[in-house]
């Protein structure tokens, strides 16, 4: 029976000490609580995260979107148009914060839709870096500045740049060269 009681007396001392450790860690450590700017959608956070794990290159973008004033949305849409793999888009901004969204195309294997994602991201890179860009009219002006345009119809014009399209590449070939099992995917 003493021996239970000082079990008990050491879960009380002892417990009330590991709550205080923790909070101490919680408030100390602030980048366990920050929230990612990267966000998969509806089951596409898998996608994200492995293609973070096996393409140094979509993993860097990430980390670098992660400073700006962007939160991107990533998630798979049926696109009307078969050869389009995917786009990204201005949602809003409030209060200089700036909200996109990544649509990958449904139906194309995990690679190709990795590869775009690379893509993609880069191309939220270039918004991000562009603090003026806060509406479709502000995103198509930056567009028409440093990409090349690829189409104009029922109201949506299209762009593409030369980086982005290098980083689609650059993430196609990490993505060709690692293994799911090296990488722990």
């Amino acid at each position: 029976m003493w021996e239970r009681r000082n079990r008990r007396a050491d879960r009380k001392k002892f417990g009330g000490a590991s709550v205080a450790a923790f909070a101490v860690l919680v408030c100390a450590a602030p980048s366990f609580a920050q929230t990612a700017h990267v966000r998969g959608e509806r089951g596409m956070q898998r996608l994200v995260d492995q293609a973070a794990r096996r393409s140094p290159m979509v993993q860097e973008l990430i980390d670098r979107l992660q400073a700006q004033d962007v939160t991107v949305y990533v998630r798979a849409r049926a696109f009307p148009q078969l050869d389009l793999e995917g786009r990204v888009a201005l949602l809003s901004t409030v209060g200089g914060h700036r909200y996109l969204v990544i649509e990958l195309a449904c139906g194309r294997s995990e690679l190709a839709q990795m590869a775009t994602l690379g893509h993609e991201l880069f191309h939220a890179l270039e918004i991000a870096a562009a603090p003026a860009v806060v509406n479709a009219a502000t995103l198509a002006d930056l567009y028409s500045r440093i990409g090349t345009k690829t189409g104009d119809s029922g109201g949506r014009r299209t762009f593409e740049t030369e980086a982005a399209a290098a980083a689609g590449m650059l993430a196609r070939r990490q993505l060709l060269t690692s293994t799911r099992h090296a990488h722990g995917t």
